[in-house]
Order: structure tokens, then sequence, then C-alpha cells
């Protein structure tokens, strides 16, 4: 009679335990979804904020506007139409292509050996890993063949499979429905004040 007393004593102490156990590890998981939330909530209030900048100051020509429908190339030269494009991406939920194609171009130019190393790593881990916050569209291949090289020979092509494949990516799909969005075309038209407001609007839906 005692045996059975204290198996379910025992039984009774490690239930509890197991419930304590999940109760913190459910607690953990709130506390890190919420904390996500709130650096999503930063990071597009940053962008939201450095492109109405960019529309009250410093404008481009209707010319320079309509030159970013030449190609991609043209329009990732141009600062202002970097932050346009970013917006509409982020309005779409894909602007982690366009950041990580902006770190790359940075990452180029680092001199710094050490830097390199530590800058890629931080790129690696935020664009490529398939435990990325913020994972990029590249295949397996790419993936792997971008790993191997940062463990075996760090140096600014490091990233270029990655890096093009993200750019043929933005190129056939995103970069096309840039040029047909609204906000292009009240860009294109000069009409600002316009471009200003349907940016508020998507902020606000987004």
């Amino acid at each position: 009679m005692l045996m059975v007393l204290n198996g379910s004593k025992g039984g009774t102490s490690s239930n509890c335990k197991l419930k304590k156990k999940k109760t913190k590890s459910l607690a953990a998981d709130i506390q890190s979804r919420l904390a996500f939330l709130r650096r999503r909530k930063n990071y597009a209030g940053i962008h939201g904020n450095s492109l109405e900048k960019a529309l009250k100051n410093n404008r481009p020509s209707q010319g320079e506007v309509k030159r970013w429908a030449e190609s991609l190339e043209a329009l990732l030269t141009h600062q202002y139409g970097v932050a346009v494009f970013r917006h509409f991406l982020r309005s779409e939920f894909s602007e982690e292509n366009l950041d990580f194609w902006l770190a790359v171009e940075e990452f180029k130019r680092t001199l710094s050996f050490s830097k390199m190393a530590n800058q890629a790593k931080k790129i690696y881990d935020k664009f490529i890993s398939t435990s990325a916050a913020r994972q990029v569209n590249v295949d397996s291949f790419v993936r792997d063949s971008t790993n191997q090289s940062l463990i075996f020979n760090v140096n600014t092509t490091s990233f270029q499979l990655a890096q093009d494949q993200i750019f043929s990516l933005m190129e056939a799909d995103s970069y096309p429905r840039f040029l047909k969005s609204r906000l292009y075309a009240q860009l294109a038209n000069h009409s600002t004040a316009t471009a200003l407001e349907l940016s508020n609007q998507s902020r606000s839906v987004s």
C-alpha cells in the first residue's frame, strides 16, 4: 500500500514538473513572437518614414522616374528609386529580397577581411540560412554553394550566385508589377502628393 502511495506521489510530482516545463516553454514562445512583431513594426516604421521623406525631398524629375522603367538596374542605381521600390515590395511582404541584394552590394565594398567575414556571417544568418528570420527564395544548390564559399574562402563573390538569383526573381516578378502599380504611375505623372497619399494608405493597411 505504501509503495502504491509513493508511486502516486511520484507520478503527481512528475506531472507537475512537466506542466511547469510546458508553461515556461509556452511563455518563452509567446515572448519570442511578441519580440518578432515589435521588431517588424519598428522596421516597417523606419522604411515608411524614409519613403515619406524621399517623397518630400530631392524629388527626381519626371524623366528620371520614367527611366526606371528601362531596367531594374536603372531603378536600383537611383537612391530615390530604391526607397520607392522597397516601399512597394513591403506592401507585397517581399522587401527582404531587395534588402538582401543591397546588403550584398555593401558587403562587396568592404575592404577589411575581418569586417567582411563578420558581415558575411550576418548576411547568411539573416537571409540565406534555412533558419533565417528573413529568408530569401534561393534554391538548395545556391544555398549550399554560398555556405561552402563562406566556410573556405570569404571574398567579394561569396554571395554572387544568391544575389544573381534574387535579382532575376525581382526582375521577372516584382519589378514588372511595380511598373504597373498606381504608386509608380502617379510618380511618373509627377503627382507626388497623390503618391504620398498612396504610400500612407498602404502603410495603414500593412
